[in-house]
Formats: structure tokens, C-alpha cells, sequence
């Protein structure tokens, strides 16, 4: 069994820690490559929309500013995290 990983491993999405931390979710080795391709997959979609940047930095702000987008991400980020032993 996999423990949590600190969010620093995942570097590429270092500006999403506090949305991470607000959501509860817990980065484990086996559901870091879901969480990695929500936040990926949500950036592309919302800003192919206009919603905010694609440049991921950049994005977390945006995000966390708005809070309809915020509760959308903390809500898939939930469920990418699997269920908890």
C-alpha cells in the first residue's frame, strides 16, 4: 500500500497545492496520474473556452478567483482521488 506523497512531487501542478489541500484529496503513487490529467484535462477545456490561461501558474489564480470553477475542479479532483482505505 502506497502512502500519501507530498504535492511537491508533482511540481508541474505546484500551483494547485492549496486547491489539493482544500478538497481533502490525498496524492497517492496510485492515483497521481488521475489527478495529474484533471487538472490537465480541465486547463485545456476551460481555456480553450476563455476561462482562464492555459499556462498552469497562471491558471491556479484564475480558478481559485472564481468560485463556480474552483468547485468544479475541487469536485473532479475528488472523485480522481479513488476511494480512501
Amino acid at each position: 500500500m502506497y502512502g500519501a506523497l507530498p504535492h511537491s512531487i508533482m511540481s508541474c501542478w505546484k500551483w494547485f497545492n492549496k486547491m489539493l489541500d482544500d478538497a481533502g484529496v490525498q496524492v497517492t503513487e496510485e492515483n497521481r496520474d488521475r489527478i495529474d490529467a484533471v487538472i490537465e484535462e480541465y486547463i485545456s477545456h476551460i481555456s480553450a473556452h476563455g476561462k482562464c490561461s492555459n499556462i498552469p501558474s497562471e491558471a491556479s489564480g484564475q480558478i481559485s478567483k472564481d468560485h463556480t470553477l474552483r468547485d468544479e475542479l475541487i469536485e473532479r479532483l475528488r472523485k480522481a482521488e479513488g476511494p480512501r482505505p
